[in-house]
């Protein structure tokens, strides 16, 4: 049966861009050892990526900048980018998901240094896999920006957040770097951190990072029913979490590198449930792990040809047990467990100095069983081929991709099957109207579409094997615009995109024979009118004193208009505010460094209906930070206080599940 996918292009170009490899290391095999003599210094450095919104429909934040948000997880950083909702379910261990410009967490990809990270089950990444502590920048691409030389993967999704970790730097001809971090908090919050980064040899470098999180998540909520509101403590909120990374980083020569990564995720759980009529459920336990190993080859083959190669292997389980769970046994006990393996090449001809063409191929196999009585095991063979272009001059810069998505669908306990082949488009232009000012116009245009997750299709009861891909069409118009003031003014910025989604066969639940049997059907379109805006300012007060603002802002009328007859017609989807807002303001000195962050989310719905009962109301959400580094000799020693939710405001990202109020932490780094 896997034939049925060989044949259908991606083959074909793996097996020449393999080939076209092994050529490429055999020929290098045969030159002369001379450009190794070069010291590591000289090859590998800190990569500042400084990604700029200037020619892209992209937002990132560096290390310096995560720096300074009072967060505790990466799914606090990413709510101050502007379109951008993150499902949070509360505390550390809640389940965070981010939705771009209303598409839903779906139809956002997650890269994990340059290479995406994939959840077949239900196609939506968990952002508390990975830690803050030693992300370098962190990037969200809404139109795939200008970069065509990159896997196949990252331009079949509507958004992809990029995370990139943090690379080895030696000074000093020092050969080791270590960073150790202590952070304790509110509510019982632990957490240790430890960096070791290793100079093997001259051509082989080391990182690696273990991180462990502890939290009872024991804090007061408000419920109110009624007239009558009671203050409660949650409980069955506790959770545990490590991580453990090692990565491999080897520069051949000048024109070829070869990293590695190993990477491993585990966390232990107890659910506290939501929070219905003062009725907590405390009976439910969750188990999640993770592992996964990557290699990244790149060769620069020639200046005008470079080619690279990724693969990984995945593995994750998941087991979720209801102790009070009302069946014949007493209890629910079900365990999920996925695998995948993918191989990504892609190869980048520069024939003209302006004039660029890619061609990229992604192969990936996923299989999931389960522990659920008549689970049907399912398998997916997938192949994605990017064909792309880029013309780039210094006023005008034009890129267009069309992408081909072959699946293969079949199950090891049916005789069910099921492709899909299907082409999209896309298409992106930055025009700069003037020789000296840092000022671009910029529009582009996507088609893009998601296939039905397992859980879409083979949920037990729920799951309908005839969906259709639910399809998404973007449009975009908008500015950027940057320039230098003076000295005490160096940097203002500002941009600003107006954009329309429009989402056709979306995946939705709809009761099927009755109000207590539900089928996945493609039911829902959704037309999404939005308003992105940002804007950035540095002040030197003199040469002691700094102040860095950054604001963000988002409109998005985001309304169902699935069925006219219906009562949530033209109503605002559930979980969507019109208006939010953020602001960061930093100040740095020779005393103290301290930052200020205000977020404010508009009212949402809960429910398709737009009623009062359904109502999530709006709230703002202060925090403060302080902290400062001090040098000790050839070391640094760094600390840190955060007051999170200062006026300790009791709100609902999701209804029913209460976040946290004030919070104090604190955390002491000694980097040696």
């Amino acid at each position: 049966m896997c034939m049925c996918v060989i044949k259908k292009y991606g083959l074909c170009f793996s097996l020449f861009f393999l080939c076209f490899g092994g050529i490429a290391f055999s020929v290098y095999g045969q030159e002369k050892d001379t450009l190794l003599t070069k010291s590591l210094n000289d090859v590998i450095v800190r990569e500042k990526r400084t990604v700029s919104n200037k020619t892209s429909v992209s937002q990132s934040m560096d290390s310096a900048h995560l720096q300074q948000l009072p967060t505790i997880q990466l799914s606090d950083a990413l709510k101050f980018f502007s379109g951008v909702q993150v499902k949070d379910f509360g505390g550390v261990g809640g389940l965070k998901t981010i939705s771009v410009r209303s598409l839903g967490a779906n139809h956002t990809a997650v890269a994990y240094d340059g290479i995406s990270v994939s959840d077949c089950q239900t196609g939506q990444i968990n952002l508390g896999r990975f830690s803050l502590e030693n992300m370098e920048t962190v990037h969200l691409n809404v139109d795939n920006g200008m970069d065509i030389f990159l896997p196949a993967r990252l331009s079949a999704s509507a958004n992809v957040l990029q995370l990139f970790t943090l690379k080895p730097h030696f000074t000093d001809k020092k050969p080791y770097n270590v960073k150790v971090s202590f952070r304790g908090g509110s509510y019982t919050l632990l957490q240790p951190f430890l960096l070791v980064e290793n100079q093997i040899s001259k051509h082989l470098v080391s990182s690696f990072m273990f991180d462990y999180i502890y939290q009872k998540g024991d804090y007061p909520f408000q419920i109110q029913n009624g007239d009558s509101t009671l203050t409660l403590k949650r409980t069955n909120a506790d959770i545990q979490m490590y991580r453990i990374e090692e990565n491999l980083y080897l520069p051949i020569n000048d024109k070829q590198e070869l990293t590695a990564k190993v990477f491993y995720y585990h966390s232990e759980q107890n659910l506290p449930g939501a929070v219905i009529f003062y009725t907590v459920s405390p009976s439910q336990q969750l188990w999640d792990q993770s592992v996964f190993a990557q290699v990244h080859y790149l060769y620069k083959i020639h200046k005008k040809i470079h080619f690279q190669s990724n693969a990984k292997w995945n593995y994750a389980s998941l087991r979720y047990v209801d102790s009070l769970y009302m069946n014949a046994e007493g209890e629910l006990d079900n365990r999920y467990i996925q695998r995948e393996i993918y191989l990504s090449n892609a190869a980048l001809y520069m024939p003209f100095t302006h004039w660029s063409f890619s061609i990229s191929n992604d192969l990936s196999y996923n299989r999931m069983s389960a522990s659920v009585e008549d689970f049907v095991n399912p398998l997916r063979y997938s192949s994605l081929t990017a064909f792309s272009s880029l013309f780039s001059s210094k006023k005008v810069q034009v890129s267009a991709c069309v992408l081909h998505t072959y699946m293969y669908d079949l199950s090891q306990k049916s005789s069910f099957t099921k492709s899909t082949d299907k082409w999209t488009p896309s298409f992106r232009i930055a025009y700069k109207p003037f020789d000296k000012e840092d000022f671009y116009i910029k529009a582009f245009y996507k088609h893009i579409f998601r296939m039905p997750t397992f859980n879409d299709m083979y949920y037990r009861l729920v799951g309908n094997v005839h969906l259709l891909p639910e399809n998404a069409y973007q449009c975009d118009a908008g500015f950027s615009y940057a320039r230098y003031i003076n000295n005490c003014i160096p940097y203002v910025s500002v941009a600003a995109d107006v954009y329309y989604n429009y989402v056709k066969d979306k995946i939705i639940a709809m009761p099927n024979k009755n109000l207590f049997i539900w089928s996945m059907i493609n039911l829902g379109e959704v037309s999404i009118t939005g308003v992105d805006a940002q804007a950035a300012i540095t002040w030197k007060i003199n040469k002691k004193v700094s102040f860095e603002t950054t604001l963000h802002y988002t409109y998005q009328q985001a309304i169902d208009i699935t069925d006219k007859t219906a009562k949530n017609y033209k109503n605002q989807i559930p979980y969507t505010p019109k208006h939010t807002a953020s602001t960061v303001i930093a100040c740095e000195n020779k005393w103290i460094h301290v930052s200020y962050s205000l977020m404010y989310v508009g009212e949402r719905y809960s429910l398709g209906q737009n009623i009062p009962d359904n109502v999530l109301e709006a709230y703002f959400d202060h925090s403060f930070a302080f902290y400062r580094s001090f040098k000790l000799k050839k070391t640094t020693l760094s600390l840190r206080a955060e007051v999170l939710n200062v006026f300790n405001a009791h709100y609902e990202v999701v209804k029913n599940y209460p976040m946290a109020g004030r919070q104090f932490q604190g955390k002491i780094t000694y980097n040696f």
